[in-house]
């Protein structure tokens, strides 16, 4: 071999070696990034997770390569399912790919939430989440998500998160259980690890999703929140369905899960919760309840129209709560319990 063509292939040799340790060094820097910026952002457990109006629900193949039930989507779903009925998100998109008829992972994540109990009113497809970026950047640009709720597995909601804080959205992720052997995790870290620093120069360089379109508008529904002095009483709003300052009624429903019936009367009272984080009943003036007694029984809710007619000014911006005391067994009546629903009220 003549000593210039050893000249050569020792060239390339070195430049090969450079541009592996280069691409390792990216990597590492890639991965470290990514952990770093988005470890505070991760919950592990649902009672911790905050509330958001939206979840972002990340798609991926129902079935696995044998043709039996995806452990990812399944467990997914399931995550996604909980959240909602743990009242920490009001609307799912699932988003997913739908490259071809035979595979459409937004309607199949559709099929599987509401067999698991979530309103088909509260489930948003995105058929044209083809990666993990187009999935976030959509959520903004076309849904119209400041905020988002991510759900997937742990490594796979640290990119969603990077991408989605990359775009300008306040995010937060709930974890997805992970049930793989070690050489499938290891096998899977290997595939995050080079997706993220696809990631990292798709940012750089600007990448765009495939398709945006039109926007969409995701309703705004009523925030409450219902808790009592003793268990087996709640009570909800149920009309409007969104309140603004000039409230002219409310329709609650009072549900008991206790082992006897209750009873509650008209009397009512609404608080608001002032700056210093003190809850003090709203004013008002020459206020009368009629002598009437209801039965809250334990297996028909109670449905109750509260008329605010008092309040002659409209009402600011803020937390609200109504609260109506009931009673228990036995009589005659030594104590009262009170139940209560937290609301908002916008502009």
């Amino acid at each position: 071999m003549s000593k210039p063509t050893k000249l050569y292939l020792r060239r390339i040799l070195l430049y090969t070696i450079a541009f592996i340790l280069v691409g390792v060094a990216f990597t590492v820097y890639a991965n470290i990034r990514v952990d770093r910026t988005t470890k505070d952002k991760i919950f592990l457990h649902l009672d911790s997770v905050p509330y958001n109006k939206v979840a972002l629900l990340l798609g991926t193949n129902p079935l696995n390569k044998w043709g039996g039930p995806n452990s990812y989507f399944t467990n997914r779903i399931n995550t996604a399912a909980e959240l909602y009925h743990a009242g920490k998100v009001d609307f799912i998109i699932a988003s997913g790919d739908n490259h071809t008829i035979e595979y459409d992972e937004p309607t199949a994540m559709r099929d599987s939430l509401i067999a698991h109990g979530v309103p088909e009113s509260k489930i948003i497809l995105d058929f044209a989440g083809f990666r993990t970026l187009d999935s976030v950047v959509r959520a903004k640009e076309i849904f119209g998500c400041d905020s988002l709720t991510i759900i997937s597995q742990a490594d796979h909601d640290a990119r969603a998160l990077y991408l989605a804080e990359a775009n300008g959205i306040d995010a937060v992720a709930a974890v997805a259980p992970l049930r793989a052997g070690r050489w499938v995790r290891i096998r899977l870290a290997i595939r995050e690890w080079l997706a993220r620093d696809k990631m990292i120069l798709d940012i750089i360089f600007g990448k765009q999703p495939h398709f945006l379109g039109d926007k969409i508008d995701i309703p705004d529904i009523l925030y409450q929140k219902s808790y009592s002095t003793k268990t087996g009483m709640s009570m909800k709003i149920v009309q409007p369905d969104y309140i603004v300052s000039t409230i002219d009624s409310l329709v609650v429903e009072l549900s008991n899960t206790g082992n006897e019936d209750a009873t509650t009367g008209e009397w009512f009272e609404i608080e608001r919760l002032c700056e210093d984080s003190v809850w003090r009943e709203f004013p008002f003036n020459d206020v009368f309840f009629n002598d009437l007694g209801y039965v809250v029984s334990k297996d028909r809710p109670l449905i109750m129209t509260i008329k605010p007619w008092f309040y002659k000014k409209p009402w600011r911006p803020g937390k609200y709560r109504i609260a109506k005391k009931f009673h228990y067994p036995p009589v005659p009546i030594i104590k009262s319990d009170t139940v209560y629903v937290e609301f908002e009220v916008k502009e």
